[in-house]
């Protein structure tokens, strides 16, 4: 029974005038980009937020979060070999108010082996942005937040022991 209340939620937002932008990577849909070695894989999903993200003061909502975390991600971490890193996007929120958007995203990030599944190591990134842009224009606050958390984690990767 919840799931069908937040379905229904959605589509009479959606259906009342709301409207749904998809974060995508630099503000255009291309591909995804792949690690260069393929024993390091990525997954990444929303445990603590709703996706689509809904942004308060406005009937904006964003969507596609775990797809675009994924790619932020691909994008800047150096693959480590033989590891699988699990980012979920615990919390977060976007809001609109006086011209200005302005994004949170937390993340909790957890490696481990690719055979065997042992835990490596856990860390936790925040990110907090924003700009002076209406929230239908304002996908790459959210791209920008992802990148930054993409940053942080290649950082953490690097200073990990083998």
């Amino acid at each position: 029974m919840p799931r069908v209340a937040v379905i229904v939620l959605v589509v009479a937002s959606n259906a009342c005038g709301g409207t749904l932008v998809r974060v995508v990577p630099d503000g255009a849909n291309t591909g995804t980009t792949a690690a260069s070695d393929p024993t390091f894989e990525v997954i990444a999903r929303v445990a603590g937020i709703h996706d689509p993200l809904p942004v308060a003061g406005s009937d904006v909502e964003f969507s596609d979060l775990s797809t675009a975390l994924t790619q932020a991600i691909l994008r800047v971490v150096k693959p480590r070999h033989d590891s699988v890193l699990t980012v979920e996007l615990i919390a977060g929120d976007a809001r609109y108010r006086d011209t200005r958007l302005s994004a949170s995203l937390v993340v909790r990030a957890t490696v481990r082996t690719n055979l065997g599944n042992t835990f490596l190591a856990q860390e936790t990134v925040v990110c907090r942005d924003g700009a002076i842009v209406s929230p239908d224009s304002g996908a790459h606050v959210i791209w920008s937040c992802m990148t930054h958390i993409g940053h942080d984690l290649s950082g953490w990767l690097e200073g990990l022991h083998p």
